[in-house]
């Protein structure tokens, strides 16, 4: 009987020191072995596209959410924060996000939050192609988290980023990670805790991911994963910001015929030019710059105020050196009319004072046009001066 039980604990002994983590001498090999238990390379490199949809609780507040990711690192996540619209995108170049919680429009993400989306954006984890990724590891051995015993290992990412993820012993699939997190901008430790493995499409997926940083808490719990479905690249881009996507694809050089006069009874004097207009910031605004058949050089700039709900159009020249401020909507014809009559930069010429009206219509990616008038009397009348074809000659 004794040599019974001796030979049990024995092969019980030698049974646990093969499952040590101490014995998987090498980091290479407890990534192996994690990546083959999530399925390994083949199969995750076939999922082209993943479509995740389910309940995130933030707040105390569930709602629902939908994840779309594309193999070659696209992310793009809908979905709402105690009421409030929150969408998050990647386009494998630019991060944006339109977060109502800080103001509605879509803006790039920079800083902590930037860190904290670029680790979502590695799938599925940062050891599938570390050396490729530019990522150093670490086996940090025998490891516990929250009484859980684990195989700890060390991530120093190719940004200079250090994180620490635990590994179950016996499946060798990660359970938590300790990494840099973001708390509206400020960077916060974060802890991520991942359960409820399930198998989609021959790979394991956590559906339940649980974030905990400061005083926060995020739970995603999954409940549908689709792979290659198809999406529509254009959702991972960034959005023009709001009023300005029908101007941005006026940016570019072109050529531009110009009629100007000075009555009523003054013949038309045409001349020709070229324009350049170039988008900035991000498309918030765009410039046109350009010299006008006098010599003038002249910018023009087009914005649009998101909080009054009105267009601004700015010029300005090297003559007056005067900056002429107008403001307006679109009409019911989809002409762009603003005029300076409500901004307070009444020109003044001649000791005259005079308001002016700029209007933008016929508006295609190929051409459009641009008519400019006067009034002496603060906008009962008004008087063309100028109007001007734009032609395309390059995007």
């Amino acid at each position: 009987m004794r040599e019974t039980m001796r030979r049990l604990m024995v092969a019980g002994a030698a049974a646990f020191l093969l499952a040590s983590p101490a014995v998987a001498a090498t980091v290479e090999e407890v990534i192996a072995k994690n990546i083959q238990a999530r399925g390994g390379v083949e199969p995750w490199r076939a999922i082209r596209t993943l479509r995740v949809t389910g309940s995130m609780t933030s707040w105390s507040r569930k709602a629902p959410f939908t994840l779309l990711r594309k193999g070659d690192g696209k992310y793009h996540l809908d979905s709402i924060m105690d009421g409030k619209k929150v969408e998050i995108g990647y386009d494998g170049d630019t991060a944006w996000w339109d977060n109502h919680w800080m103001q509605e429009g879509a803006q790039r993400i920079r800083g902590a939050d930037l860190v904290v989306l670029m680790r979502e954006v590695d799938l599925p984890n940062p050891f599938f192609d570390y050396r490729e990724k530019g990522h150093e590891v670490k086996l940090l051995g025998d490891a516990e988290f929250e009484g859980e015993k684990a195989i700890g290992v060390e991530v120093k990412r190719a940004d200079g980023g250090v994180e620490t993820w635990y590994l179950n012993p016996s499946t060798f699939l990660e359970f938590a990670r300790e990494s840099p997190g973001a708390d509206f901008g400020r960077p916060v430790p974060q802890r991520t805790f991942y359960d409820d493995y399930r198998s989609v499409a021959g790979v394991k997926m956590p559906f339940r991911v649980e974030s905990q940083w400061y005083t926060r808490e995020r739970i995603f719990q999954v409940e549908k994963v689709e792979t290659n479905v198809e999406v529509d690249d254009k959702l991972f881009q960034m959005p023009p910001p709001i009023g300005m996507g029908q101007f941005l694809p006026l940016a570019g050089v072109w050529k531009v015929a110009v009629s100007q006069r000075d009555s009523p009874q003054s013949p038309w004097r045409d001349s020709e030019r070229e324009s350049k207009i170039a988008t900035l910031l991000g498309g918030a605004l765009l410039q046109d710059t350009f010299t006008t058949g006098g010599g003038h050089e002249v910018v023009r700039s087009i914005s649009y105020d998101k909080y009054r709900k009105k267009y601004r159009i700015t010029e300005i020249n090297d003559s007056s050196t005067y900056l002429d401020v107008q403001e307006g909507d679109f009409d019911d014809q989809k002409k762009l009319v603003v005029s300076n009559t409500t901004t307070g930069t009444t020109s003044q010429v001649f000791g005259y004072s005079f308001n002016t009206r700029t209007t933008i219509l016929d508006i295609t990616p190929e051409g459009f046009k641009i008519e400019e008038e006067i009034s002496f009397d603060a906008g009962k009348e008004w008087m063309m001066v100028a109007k001007a074809t734009y032609t395309r000659l390059k995007s």
